[in-house]
């Protein structure tokens, strides 16, 4: 009943079915090599070439459907960041938007649980809040709990957010109902190559400052998001419209369903088709941000006392709402994560993902090639030398967009190399 245009296909082919089992050699009397005959395979063949273009078309009429749009609230005071939506009095006075279309199992179909979301924002962040109604909270899945792991094997939520409206590049967020951080930056809607091992188009090692919480009850389960606008990127309007989509996983059913709706081809990466929050009123974005860092060591033994210091900073500065100089001087990752042990049991080069902050942000746009094919920039080669790690000097790094539409990524370092090792280095 949800595909109409199906039924008299399925009617087709369940008496092509029929026939097949009551053939006795009279109506189709052309048999081919395998003993069936040809006539009855090709009416076999034609329902379900018929049935697949008609699901493909209905697909593809999901992803040109209106996009929805919503209103961000003023919060008069910051919610309390537990995950109780339903019960924080700084969300009453804020409608929610519902109305989510399934994508999988049953394409275009409504979900078959409610979801309300609930935009807001203060002086400082933006507010996301998100209540997935469930008719059966105690089979809810959950998987995995620590930061970036995969949602597509849990019950969860995450969106994207398009600051400079530019339907093409993004900030994603998500969680489950345990309140784990998932996060990843989106360039040109996820369509390029790749980037330090991993995709370049969709940078999942991105790591921005924000704060989750989430809870389950009787009801299904439901979470609160606080995102700084310092994490964001958008324009300098007072009063703003910005492009953002809601996807939400019910496990337990292969059941995908968004707020904006997508083709089955298509993920929330796909930002050209996200809808539309109205009303963000976003403090000016800070222009400059200043990192300094100091070490120092003293040791002393029995040849006496020695002692050494270092410093250096980072520097980010705001060009323009979409383009970004970032500047470094002795440069020091000591807190950058670690990287996960592989072994290589092939002839190849491994490509461990970057992970480093400089070379983050707007990662896509040093994109040039396939990851392990032909890669023309691998970020992680600066820095180390046949596995010798070598003192990174200094650099610059200018990345965005100029004039709204061009995409633009210059980079400089240089390092101070190693005696006996490797000479002083420039990279361009």
């Amino acid at each position: 009943d949800r595909y109409p245009i199906l039924m008299p296909v399925i009617r087709f082919m369940c008496t092509q079915i029929r026939r097949c089992r009551n053939h006795r050699g009279k109506v189709l009397p052309m048999p081919c090599s395998s003993g069936h005959p040809r006539r009855l395979r090709l009416y076999c063949l034609l329902p379900v070439c018929i049935a697949t273009s008609a699901w493909a078309q209905q697909g593809a009429a999901l992803g040109q459907l209106p996009r929805p749009e919503m209103q961000a609230y003023a919060l008069s005071l910051p919610p309390t960041l537990d995950g109780n939506v339903r019960d924080d009095p700084a969300w009453q006075n804020a409608t929610p938007s519902t109305g989510f279309t399934q994508v999988q199992p049953l394409k275009g179909a409504a979900a078959s649980n409610r979801t309300e979301i609930r935009v807001g924002y203060t002086e400082s962040s933006l507010w996301v809040g998100i209540i997935a109604h469930d008719d059966n909270p105690e089979t809810i899945i959950v998987s995995e709990n620590r930061r970036d792991a995969s949602l597509d094997q849990t019950d969860s939520v995450r969106f994207i957010i398009d600051g400079l409206l530019d339907r093409q590049n993004g900030f994603v967020f998500g969680t489950n109902p345990t309140g784990m951080q998932y996060d990843a930056q989106v360039i040109r809607e996820g369509t390029v190559g790749t980037f330090g091992g991993g995709t370049g188009g969709f940078d999942e090692n991105w790591d921005g400052s924000w704060e989750v919480r989430a809870i389950v009850d009787d009801a299904g389960w439901s979470a609160e998001f606080e995102i700084p606008f310092s994490t964001l990127r958008y324009g300098p309007d007072d009063m703003q419209s910005w492009g953002i989509n809601f996807q939400r996983n019910i496990r337990r059913n292969n059941e995908i369903v968004f707020w904006a709706p997508l083709g089955p081809q298509h993920s929330i990466t796909r930002v050209s088709r996200a809808g539309t929050v109205h009303g963000v009123n976003p403090p000016p974005q800070r222009n400059l941000q200043i990192t300094p860092y100091v070490l120092s060591a003293w040791r002393r033994d029995g040849n006496g006392s020695n002692d050494d210091q270092e410093a250096g900073f980072d520097i980010k500065y705001s060009l323009t709402p979409s383009l970004t100089l970032d500047a470094t001087y002795n440069t020091d990752f000591a807190q950058v994560e670690v990287d996960d042990v592989v072994v290589n049991l092939d002839r190849f080069s491994i490509f461990l993902p970057e992970k480093r902050p400089f070379f983050l942000e707007n990662a896509g746009q040093f994109t040039v090639g396939n990851n392990r094919e032909v890669e023309l920039f691998f970020s992680r080669r600066i820095g180390i030398v046949d596995g010798e790690q070598v003192p990174i000097e200094a650099g610059l790094r200018l990345s965005g967009k100029i004039a709204g539409r061009n995409n633009v990524g210059l980079l400089y370092m240089t390092d101070d190399g190693l005696e006996g090792i490797a000479s002083a280095n420039d990279y361009y």
